[in-house]
């Protein structure tokens, strides 16, 4: 998975319209040209002034980064290198769920940075339960821990009919709670889910019947 150049020229110029952020356009510029080295300390200059910021100015930022980054199609660290993770985007995520502890939205965005590339490798799951102890009905919130559950039991089905990498039974669960979740989604979401719920559903069910043949 390469760079997606035009995609990088796109954030240097949106980056840009941003008062004050013009250290992280240069970032994106010099990505776009091939110049990682240029690139890391035009970050560098622009994280020393960010992270000083008031926290709802932080958040504004975090927040772009990551639809920015759930956007793109290429390795992950072009929008958010380690650095930027580490030093600003984490701390200020974390920064804003304690000074919001009724807000669902930085424990989602916690959970939606927190895999990909080589960022951060936490599960998103207990972000996303703890985002759903704040507001149950939270339908990103919702959204994602479905989607999160069917990644795990996608790589615990991948090697099926051979071999089963999980516990079905446990998968099991996890699907008929997936499924109680699709409840208040919307309509595209649900039709996109719910074949995807059935049928590991019935792969989970298969496995098991075949050891209780063997």
């Amino acid at each position: 998975m390469g760079f997606d150049l035009g995609y990088l020229r796109e954030l240097a110029e949106d980056a840009l319209e941003h008062p004050g952020w013009s250290g992280l356009s240069d970032y994106f510029r010099f990505r776009h040209q091939g110049l990682r080295r240029e690139a890391l300390e035009a970050l560098d200059v622009f994280m020393a002034g960010a992270v000083t910021w008031p926290l709802a100015q932080r958040v504004t930022l975090v927040v772009w980064i990551g639809e920015k980054r759930m956007a793109y199609r290429g390795q992950p660290e072009a929008v958010l290198p380690v650095p930027l993770f580490r030093l600003l985007v984490r701390p200020t995520l974390e920064e804003w769920v304690a000074a919001k502890p009724f807000d669902p939205w930085p424990l989602v965005w916690l959970a939606r940075l927190s895999s990909g590339g080589s960022t951060w490798h936490a599960p998103p799951q207990p972000f996303l339960r703890e985002a759903l102890e704040r507001d149950p009905l939270f339908a990103p919130a919702r959204l994602d821990l479905v989607a999160a559950v069917l990644a795990d039991i996608a790589f615990h089905q991948h090697e099926l009919p051979d071999a089963y990498l999980g516990d079905a039974r446990a998968d099991l669960a996890a699907l008929g709670e997936a499924r109680g979740l699709l409840a208040g989604l919307d309509d595209d979401s649900v039709a996109d889910l719910a074949p995807r719920i059935a049928w590991a559903r019935s792969e989970a069910l298969a496995w098991l019947e075949r050891e209780a043949a063997v």
